[in-house]
């Protein structure tokens, strides 16, 4: 009897691999060749193929790069032994283009599957360098669009590791005009499941603009780089020479563009933080984030808080400081540390819950308001807004930075970005002005009327719509000028009026709902958080928002 059958063979792989022959067989070789445990064996090869990565002398060089292979970042980011790969056996798409000889792609450049962090499950996808330098290829995208799809069917957070060079030139020749679809649906995943990065590596072209669209993104210093074309590509597009760090480097992104969020100082440290921004959101949008007992006490009064503002209230103070002793000890993790850092924005907890801290930095610039700064603030509330984690805003800002700079910097459209952030905001609100709480950029603190549950004061706080000696010297300008000593005058009319602008008549006039002792912060906050959660009595959802931003 003559069959058509299918033997193990050589491939384009390397490994082996079934393919037809029209050899005559008999039923028993037929039977053998066929045998399950000879598909088991087979099946097992393939895998273990893929965990040599591009070869030993590119996975040396990964390593002398000061970087981990694609699987050790696995390894680190999910608990033992609960990685389950989808995808692994993928190869490279067969084109029309001339291959490289010899061309191997296992896993086709590209690690992706399921594992758990902190008891979670968390899809990961994760760009192996050593494979045609994490390029990417026609099965590596279809990888990859397929974890962006499970994860949203399934609800999973989902982390990327990026370390890759763009597009795969061989495959993307001739393949017509770019596409969308899969930008478009990792946008889609936005609010509703969390979405972390690591940049391990010189990231450009495609990967880089999904980096750039994801909710954390951590840089490697040193090794990390972002841009829309790597170097060779800059210098054949405009004749310019720019090593990896000056054209896309950690700080250029972490400090002045504000593209991504933190620094790392290695891999094992960009994973780290991943894990640490993932404690503070829920799984999805559909759950409210978890309290998480800490042990430290909800009463406690900080007696150093009484000694925070300078005497001197022209000299700046570190709002860090006050950070660390209302919120529960050693929770605070700062977003954008290095970028915009008048303002401060991260994640702490109180009495256990996950919050999100919003406060001015009186260290820099005063706690003014720039452009960037308020794009800081907006993008931050708005992730706060989306995983349901109640937002904390303390307040000491003389306003909206005004000046030309200012305002060919757009400040004024970006800060009033932050009045739809709380038109639609949905989380508890609450806010304590310290010190100054002026004009526009009081409001972006959480103004009069903002939706809060609760709005404390200070007793040093001082409220005006703008700073007193500036509306005096506008107000009074013809006084002062034919004055004989205008200082003085201006002395005057500072001290007359100061009284009419602090904290007491903004309690009198029932514009704040308490002046407390600073002292009494932390209790004060975590007795309205408590009760302003009580309005979690229907089952979480993504955030709605309708409109368009100015």
């Amino acid at each position: 009897m003559s069959l058509r059958v299918w033997v193990v063979g050589p491939t384009l792989s390397g490994y082996g691999a079934r393919v037809p022959t029209n050899e005559a067989r008999s039923d028993e070789d037929y039977s053998r060749i066929m045998n399950m445990r000879d598909l088991v064996e087979e099946l097992e090869q393939r895998r273990a193929a893929t965990h040599l990565l591009g070869g030993e002398r590119r996975v040396q060089r990964q390593h002398q790069q000061g970087k981990l292979t694609v699987r050790q970042r696995v390894d680190l980011l999910f608990e033992r032994e609960t990685f389950e790969e989808v995808g692994q056996l993928a190869g490279h798409a067969h084109t029309a283009v001339p291959k490289a000889a010899d061309k191997l792609t296992p896993a086709d450049g590209v690690v992706t599957g399921f594992g758990r962090v902190d008891g979670r499950v968390v899809g990961v996808v994760a760009e192996d360098f050593t494979v045609l330098g994490g390029s990417v290829g026609n099965n590596n995208l279809i990888k990859k669009n397929r974890m962006v799809e499970l994860a949203g069917r399934d609800r999973v957070p989902l982390v990327w590791l990026f370390d890759g060079a763009g597009a795969r030139t061989d495959e993307s020749i001739g393949e017509g005009l770019a596409p969308m679809h899969h930008f478009m649906a990792i946008a889609k995943l936005s609010g509703i499941v969390p979405q972390a990065c690591a940049v391990m590596g010189p990231v450009a072209g495609d990967s880089a603009l999904i980096a750039a669209m994801l909710e954390f993104i951590v840089m490697v210093e040193g090794t990390g780089m972002l841009a829309a074309g790597g170097p060779p590509l800059v210098l054949g597009a405009t004749g310019q020479t720019v090593d990896k760090e000056e054209l896309g480097g950690t700080s250029v992104h972490c400090e002045v563009s504000g593209v991504a969020d933190n620094r790392a100082e290695d891999d094992a440290d960009a994973i780290a933080q991943i894990k640490r921004f993932l404690s503070y959101l829920p799984q999805n949008a559909y759950h409210y984030p978890d309290r998480v007992e800490g042990g430290d006490d909800p009463q406690r009064a900080e007696e150093d808080l009484l000694d925070v503002i300078p005497e001197n209230i022209r000299r700046p103070y570190d709002m860090h400081r006050v950070i660390e002793m209302v919120f529960d000890t050693d929770t605070f993790f700062e977003i954008k540390p290095d970028h915009a850092r008048m303002m401060l924005t991260g994640f702490a907890r109180l009495d256990g819950h996950p919050v999100g801290v919003i406060a001015n930095q009186p260290k820099v610039m005063a706690g003014a308001i720039t452009a960037a700064a308020g794009a800081k603030h907006r993008h931050f509330m708005d992730l706060c807004n989306a995983f349901h984690i109640p937002v904390v805003a303390l307040m000491d800002t003389p306003g909206v930075m005004t000046g030309p700079k200012s305002e060919r910097e757009g400040a004024l459209r970006v800060g009033m970005t932050i009045a739809h952030s709380f038109a639609f905001a949905r989380v508890p609100l609450l806010t304590v002005a310290l010190h100054k709480g002026i004009g526009y950029g009081a409001c972006a603190m959480g103004g009069y009327g903002a939706g809060q549950s609760t709005v404390l004061a200070w007793p040093t706080a001082d409220f005006n719509a703008i700073p007193l000696d500036s509306g005096i010297q506008a107000a009074y300008k013809t006084d002062l000028e034919a004055a004989d000593d205008p200082a003085a005058l201006q002395a005057e009319l500072e001290a007359a009026f100061s009284g009419l602008c602090g904290a007491f008549p903004a309690a009198e006039q029932v514009k704040i709902d308490d002046v407390i002792d600073p002292r009494e912060t932390r209790p004060r906050l975590i007795a309205a958080l408590d009760r302003s959660l009580s309005q979690r009595d229907e089952p979480a959802g993504p955030a709605m928002r309708h409109g368009f931003l100015p």
